[in-house]
């Protein structure tokens, strides 16, 4: 049954205007009708089968003249049947939902436009006697509502002001959840500079919870670039958070909960494109105030950076920098600060013989922390070396190779006490690939091993193959598939706890673009398998086989879709046809 609402709603915005005598222009209509069939079929949840038509209708015409006011008018209808078989008992689903929708375009095309929308949407569920899994409506009537106006004003010079009014309304039965939100936001361009704000209000309540929220957000951008080295980022913000709820929900406060935050940084960046020096640093102030559950919080917090990258040679980069922090947690003072110096040094590329290339690096950072007199630290050491080989058997082929090794040690210092770990690192990779006018394949194997020794034990061995394919088996068909296999090994501080993953994924799509020599009729065969040697995983084994068909406006769909075909769990059969007439 229609919504009676619904259409003398959509009426009563129509009317006025062609009365009016504002439809004179041409009105440009377009819609779709369409049908579809759907059947889920498990031994476990028992046979679902869900019989849905829809349609939708579209307008768009103009006011007076095309560049003062533009409208668009929607409307579209759903009405679904469906029944569930499940150990000998059926259960009955029969419900409609329809959306009305209208726009309004003033001026869109000056520096001064306004849009407006209005959209309306119902329910009606008429008989219910348990859920389907194939429709999502339960058994809940529903309707909505929803206002949106925008005015924006863009000027000569590039600056953007848009203010915005957003009023929401959900109703089911007594429930009802009503939100509306009213905020501005500009935009000014400046020579050097950029400043961007935004205020908004939002107000809901929800009257299952009797509940009321109200959110306050004020947030100012500034950007200055005087050059193309310096570049200064300020920002500050203020969020409100209020949530209430009256008796007898809140007799004990619990759903209650407010929040305060205010904050103000600024950042710095020079990064001449001429010189080896570029520094960075910023500050950042902090203030929370809030309470949840009848307890309160408040914390203060300020904290400051600064950095610096020096590339001394083409080989060698130095880089430090340092970070302070002081935060006051209701009444508790917390101080920390960190210091860091590093190195980096990459040599030349070497190329060996049959046309091999060789790198190596190695780079030494130290770090100190004080966190309130609790001072620890840690140095590093690594060094490292890469080896890489690239051959073309035929134009079209490709072959790579490389190797890589890399060492570190590592020291912790904390309160005087010190700590030794030391990790060795070797990985390998050969990768096959060919390009063609029937395609492409590649194929590539991974293998990485990992391990640490001292104050951490460790062991972790990783081996993953990947094939890619893509073949033109001729104009009309093609088959593209991929195969991950992966196995990853790890053991934890020697304690011979240790546990393997393997996991094997892969898909396989067979393609025909005229079917049984019929033009517009296209098959495909989707096949994707999913295997996890691991109770951590979830196994998922997927087939499908459709049918699509297009002429003209109609477009038609034929598929049937088995999941779980090869798992000791449930498996599911999904067969689904749809038809739809576009105009």
């Amino acid at each position: 049954m229609l919504s009676r609402t619904l259409l003398a709603a959509l009426l009563a915005m129509a009317l006025p205007l062609q009365a009016a005598g504002l439809f004179d222009a041409p009105i440009e209509t377009s819609g779709d009708l369409g049908y579809s069939y759907r059947s889920l079929d498990s031994a476990v949840a028992g046979e679902s089968i869900s019989h849905q038509m829809r349609g939708s209708v579209k307008a768009r015409t103009w006011l007076w003249e095309p560049w003062l006011a533009t409208v668009d008018l929607g409307f579209r209808g759903t009405f679904d049947e469906s029944e569930t078989i499940h150990s000998g008992a059926k259960t009955t689903n029969s419900a409609t939902i329809m959306t009305g929708d209208l726009n309004l375009g003033v001026l869109s095309q000056s520096r001064t436009p306004l849009q407006v929308s209005y959209r309306l949407s119902d329910s009606r569920v008429e008989t219910v006697s348990g859920d389907n899994p194939l429709t999502g409506l339960g058994g809940r009537e529903y309707n909505t509502r929803r206002l949106a106006v925008k005015q924006r004003y863009f000027t000569e010079d590039g600056h953007r002001l848009q203010a915005y009014y957003d009023n929401n309304r959900w109703e089911s039965g007594s429930d009802v959840y009503a939100d509306w939100q009213l905020g501005a936001d500009m935009s000014v361009r400046l020579p050097q500079q950029t400043v961007t704000a935004k205020a908004s209000f939002q107000d809901s309540d929800y009257s299952v919870l009797s509940q009321n929220t109200q959110t306050q957000v004020i947030n100012v951008d500034h950007f200055y670039y005087p050059d193309r080295a310096l570049r200064i980022d300020s920002m500050a913000s203020l969020y409100n958070y209020e949530r209430t709820s009256v008796q007898p929900l809140n007799s004990t406060n619990q759903a209650d909960s407010t929040t305060d935050l205010a904050q103000l940084s600024s950042f710095i960046f020079w990064r001449p494109e001429d010189r080896p020096l570029s520094v960075s640093g910023g500050v950042r102030l902090y203030d929370l105030d809030g309470s949840t559950s009848g307890a309160s919080m408040a914390v203060q917090n300020m904290s400051a950076t600064a950095g610096m990258l020096y590339q001394w040679t083409k080989n060698l980069r130095l880089d430090a920098n340092t970070d302070f922090s002081s935060s006051d947690n209701d009444g508790s003072q917390v101080t920390a600060s960190r210091q860091r110096l590093g190195a980096l040094y990459q040599s030349d590329i070497h190329d060996l013989f049959g046309g091999a290339t060789w790198q190596w690096y190695t780079s030494a950072a130290a770090q100190l922390r004080d966190a309130d007199g609790d001072r620890s630290g840690n140095q590093d050491v690594s060094v490292g070396h890469d080896a890489q080989k690239l051959w073309m058997p035929s134009r079209n082929e490709t072959w790579r190779l490389s190797f890589s090794q890399s060492g570190a040690s590592t020291r912790l210092s904390d309160n005087g006490v010190d700590s030794d770990t030391t990790q060795v690192n070797h990985s390998t990779s050969l990768s096959w690939d060919r390009h063609g006018g029937d395609g492409m394949a590649m194929v590539q194997l991974t293998l990485a091993d990992s391990r640490q020794s001292g104050a951490t034990v460790s062991d972790q061995q990783f081996a993953n193959f990947q094939f890619l394919g893509n073949w033109n088996i001729d104009r009309l068909q093609s088959l593209n598939g991929n195969l991950t296999l992966q196995n990853v090994h790890r053991d934890f501080n020697g304690s011979g706890n240790s546990d393997t993953v393997s996991t094997a994924t892969g898909q396989m799509s067979y393609q025909h673009s005229r079917i049984m020599g019929v033009p517009q009729l296209r098959f495909v065969s989707d096949l994707r398998l999913s295997k996890a040697i691991t109770d951590e995983w979830v196994d998922r084994d997927e087939w499908e086989n459709r049918l699509d068909y297009s002429i003209g406006l109609l477009d038609a769909r034929v598929s049937w879709r088995r999941t779980g075909m090869l798992l000791d769990s449930d498996e599911y059969d999904l067969f689904y046809i749809q038809v739809s007439r576009r105009f």
